[in-house]
């Protein structure tokens, strides 16, 4: 990647990313860390604004992840604030969430972002508050922890007419080895965390009338048949209730700017990703006077909010333990840290053949454990050797908050199911809140 002019006036931040860090800084502009704000504490709450009277015009709520963190959040923001249809718009970007995130169900209820966070809101005049906690903004900075606003309370409390969501890319982690596709198993796990979200939307008592789902750009992490199942599912699940855009026919891929782990960039790919999408949903509002739409709120009794599913594989009880003993045959080594940011966790598949099963149940006669290689940045001390036996006590990684971290697994065996050691699943930082 070629390198960026950085204002001459600002000393670069000491950070062990510092290509990363200076990406999103510059992509979010250089205004000051929490602009207007006080002095933060070692972690925030969102408060949630009181949506602003306007006697004509459309709210605008706009939800994100750590692309939009990139410039694409900000770009679409101050397209559409500066949209004459517009009287208000709420943009809330943070980094590491799918869309279970957003919502107050466990195990996302007091879900906190540890990567980097950004809000921007209308409040009655002509400059919005804005708070932005990223990597980058000073020397060495790294974002503290804060509280991912809920769309139960944001829909109620704004009034949005409109809903934008970007996301997608944390849910390639539900393929383990980032290529092959299982439709039995990973279309209702896409589904687990489609349907919750947009049932919430549809039945929350408010003025919302369209949803706009916009999914990824091309990624460079994981094979296109991958990509292709996650926007064909998208499209099943959710088509019935959001416009779907998929993000890959808006930006050519290879991106100008582009981050090692092929996924995050900025620049100029990230406006034209931004006007693009303001583009398609101007031209859809268009289509016919917004005032004759209902609330989805109103239709929701009509609406069949939960797909039909297909039939799944036989699948053992939820929140099942089980205690092996296990010798360790392969390893999955981790990638750089500078491969990992905005990230702060990560994931490596160890495979194990299976000696005895001391309790529960499990049929198979290799089990594949993830074990967390970074926990906040900090490289895990991983002494398993191959070769050597282990007694493991495990949960299927489904069940777990570590479900969508930033994974690998080389071995090959998609046929495995995931599992964590208990010992590790407390390890993740939302334990420790």
């Amino acid at each position: 990647m070629k390198p960026i002019a950085v204002p001459s006036l600002v000393k670069p931040p000491l950070f062990r990313n510092q290509g990363f860090a200076w990406l999103i800084w510059l992509a979010l502009g250089t205004q000051p860390l929490f602009a207007q704000l006080p002095a933060p504490a070692p972690e925030t709450q969102t408060a949630v604004p009181r949506a602003v009277a306007v006697s004509e015009g459309i709210n605008v709520l706009i939800l994100g992840d750590s692309l939009a963190l990139c410039g694409f959040g900000k770009r679409l923001d101050e397209r559409f604030r500066k949209s004459p249809r517009v009287k208000g718009t709420f943009t809330y970007l943070a980094c590491g969430t799918n869309p279970l995130s957003w919502l107050k169900e466990r195990p996302y209820t007091n879900i906190k972002t540890h990567c980097g966070f950004v809000s921007i809101e209308s409040n009655g005049t002509g400059r919005p508050r804005e708070l932005q906690d990223v990597y980058g903004m000073r020397r060495g900075h790294v974002p503290i922890p804060h509280a991912v606003p809920k769309i139960e309370d944001l829909l109620v409390s704004l009034q949005p007419d409109i809903l934008i969501m970007q996301t997608g890319t944390n849910l390639f982690d539900l393929f383990p080895d980032h290529k092959t596709v299982i439709p039995s198993r990973h279309g209702p796990a896409l589904r687990s965390y489609f349907a919750p979200f947009i049932n919430k939307a549809v039945r929350t008592p408010s003025s919302l009338r369209k949803i706009y789902w916009v999914s990824f750009p091309t990624s460079g992490r994981v094979s296109k048949e991958i990509q292709d199942f996650v926007v064909e599912q998208t499209r099943a699940d959710l088509g019935n209730f959001a416009s779907i855009i998929d993000s890959r026919t808006l930006v050519p891929y290879p991106f100008h700017h582009m981050e090692p782990d092929k996924e995050h960039f900025i620049g100029e790919d990230m406006d034209l990703w931004a006007d693009k999408v303001f583009e398609f949903v101007e031209h859809d509002l268009s289509q016919q006077p917004f005032v004759t739409l209902k609330p989805l709120s109103e239709k929701a009794p009509t609406l069949a909010v939960t797909p039909e599913q297909p039939t799944p594989p036989p699948v053992r009880p939820k929140n099942q333990t089980i205690q092996v003993k296990a010798k360790l045959i392969f390893k999955t080594e981790p990638i750089p840290v500078n491969e990992l940011l905005p990230y702060q966790e990560y994931l490596v598949g160890y495979v194990y053949e299976i000696n005895k099963v001391v309790s529960g149940q499990y049929s198979e006669q290799q089990i594949l454990v993830m074990h967390p290689a970074y926990i906040g940045l900090k490289k895990q001390k991983l002494r398993y050797k191959i070769g050597k036996t282990y007694k493991l006590q495990l949960h299927e990684l489904e069940e777990t908050v570590w479900k969508t971290v930033k994974s690998k697994d080389d071995s090959g065996l998609i046929n495995l199911q995931p599992y964590i050691q208990v010992r590790d699943e407390i390890r993740h930082p939302e334990h420790a809140h």
